[in-house]
């Protein structure tokens, strides 16, 4: 049986839950990690003042006692939703496990019951803790993430191979390899490092498995969001024109035109950006990090039908001075397009934005050189 086929027994169908747990020592109760992933079918999406979202109830319990209760309203684009419950004070043995999933919005119910086992050291029994991710979700859908798994291994067995997989909303493998592990008295500690360039954005399930020939005998899952992977390094010139057009003079956006191929631009945008680094003896460009975000706010706020949010009036703005210090919204004033004001305090800044069509594409009505100004200013100040 191939990897992948041995991973897909794991694979998401409808709700469901796994389970790791830490093994009961002399003198010690044991505890169980309880983690469920809910996919996009099992709750009805509701469109609301802030988008289309999904409420849900899940309640947990452990042989019918150890009760816990969690909700959460959500949006809709964070499927598959994890939700981890931790049980501890358990005695070696088996258990029984029952969630319910309730639906609030259709009053749905779905209910999944299992036995669990709390291992004892040395004993003849398969435990593992919690799969492990870092950095934790949600993270770029470039670079990479490293894995880290423990794996009690009852007295006599061999050090079995350790797997992974990486799954999108449909259940799909989108990445899957093998573990690389170190067997310390009867503990196997295995890790990995997952590439994640090229992938959409969104959430993802990932799960981990150790192998004796085609079973499964110890498995730990978890789900990790992706944010958008926006080429800010040049690898496409124009795409990277567009992003840093709002930040960049006249001269960086020529360098990046005349550079001769894609290592020129890359180096182009790397002394970019260290130019714009606040603090250049760490690791992180905090000024990088954080128009990265900006981009994050303005594809998702400021789009509309045919135009991406960078390329709107707002989306500039964003781009160049961040979070207004205070919004007013005036979407039905009598006689009067829609309109909206932003207010930015440092350097003192009025802007406002009016919807002519009523299709929600806001244009400025200040002169752009009010805001460049401001802009200029702002980054004078803060160097």
């Amino acid at each position: 049986m191939t990897l992948t086929a041995i991973l897909a027994m794991l694979a998401l169908t409808g709700f469901s839950f796994s389970w790791s747990s830490l093994p009961a020592q002399s003198g010690i109760t044991g505890s169980v990690e309880v983690t469920v992933l809910i996919p996009e079918a099992d709750l009805l999406s509701v469109s609301h003042d802030d988008g289309s979202m999904v409420f849900y109830e899940i309640t947990a319990t452990i042989d019918g006692e150890g009760f816990i209760r969690r909700s959460a309203r959500v949006t809709d684009s964070s499927f598959p939703i994890s939700e981890v419950l931790v049980f501890g004070s358990l005695e070696s043995g088996g258990h029984t496990v029952a969630v319910t999933l309730n639906d609030l919005e259709s009053g749905a119910l779905s209910h999944r019951e299992t036995e669990i086992y709390i291992d004892v050291s040395n004993s003849t029994l398969w435990s593992s803790g919690g799969v492990r991710i870092f950095p934790e979700s949600p993270v770029r859908a470039s670079g990479h993430v490293s894995l880290s798994w423990n794996v009690y291994i009852p007295e006599g067995e061999e050090m079995p191979p350790g797997a992974y997989a990486l799954l999108d909303r449909a259940t799909e493998v989108v990445r899957e390899g093998w573990l690389i592990g170190e067997r310390k008295e009867g503990v196997v500690y295995y890790s990995a490092d997952v590439a994640l360039g090229g992938l959409e954005k969104g959430r993802y399930r990932l799960t981990v498995a150790a192998l004796q020939g085609d079973d499964v005998v110890a498995s730990s899952s978890s789900s990790i969001g992706l944010l958008e992977s926006w080429d800010i390094w040049g690898d496409n010139a124009d795409e990277t024109i567009t992003l840093i057009r709002p930040i960049a003079s006249a001269h960086e956006l020529r360098e990046i035109e005349r550079a001769g191929g894609l290592g020129d631009r890359n180096s182009v945008m790397a002394d970019f950006w260290a130019r714009r680094d606040p603090d250049p003896a760490t690791r992180e460009n905090e000024y990088l990090d954080g128009y990265l975000l900006r981009l994050d706010l303005i594809s998702r706020e400021f789009g509309t039908t045919g135009i991406r949010g960078i390329n709107t009036d707002r989306g500039v703005v964003y781009a160049k001075m961040g979070e207004p210090d205070i919004v007013h919204d005036f979407p039905f004033e009598l006689g009067y397009y829609p309109y909206t004001t932003w207010d930015y305090f440092t350097p003192a800044l009025s802007l406002t934005f009016v919807d002519k069509d009523g299709y929600g594409f806001y244009e400025i009505v200040e002169g752009w050189d009010t805001v460049d100004r401001a802009f200029n200013a702002r980054e004078e100040w803060s160097q």
